[in-house]
């Protein structure tokens, strides 16, 4: 089930008091073009999916492949990739991988893609989802530990 931690800062002296980021366990993702057709019947009655369909259209026009499955996943958009998210303590960065499963379950994927355990920039360590729920993860501007807020999304369609 893909799931997700809202990171934010709680100190009020912190010039991004009340602001932070989202970090993701491994999210599956479909052919880009499928989700954007997906998104675009969306758009129609929600017109608050624009940005984010524009966002998409703008990464394919990049080249990307997949993009993430929005749930609850009604039009039945196949996995074919994961994002994987991997936080850089000393970067302070979120370095992301999309790793192809084709039909593999999502640890033989991942071991089959070698991902990186060390940061490109800076050498230093890189966590995955369950290491930063579990360590937290300290604010890039003040130093203090973050507010977690853990989230999850339902995959079945029923």
């Amino acid at each position: 089930m893909p799931a997700g931690c809202d990171f934010i800062c709680k100190n009020e002296k912190c010039s991004q008091y009340k602001n932070g980021f989202v970090i993701t366990a491994p999210w599956p993702m479909g052919q880009i073009e499928l989700i954007i057709s997906s998104l675009s019947k969306s758009v129609v009655m929600k017109p608050a999916n624009k940005p984010i369909l524009d966002k998409i259209i703008e990464k394919k026009n990049e080249g990307r492949k997949y993009a993430r499955i929005i749930y609850p996943n009604s039009d039945r958009i196949e996995k074919k990739a994961y994002l994987i998210q991997l936080w850089s303590p000393e970067a302070k960065y979120i370095w992301e991988y999309d790793i192809e499963c084709d039909g593999k379950p999502l640890s033989e994927a991942i071991e089959s893609e070698n991902l990186p355990t060390k940061c490109p920039k800076t050498n230093g360590p890189l966590l995955d989802f369950n290491s930063v729920t579990k360590e937290g993860i300290n604010c890039p501007f003040c130093g203090e530990k973050l507010m977690q807020s853990r989230w999850f999304t339902n995959e079945n369609n029923e």
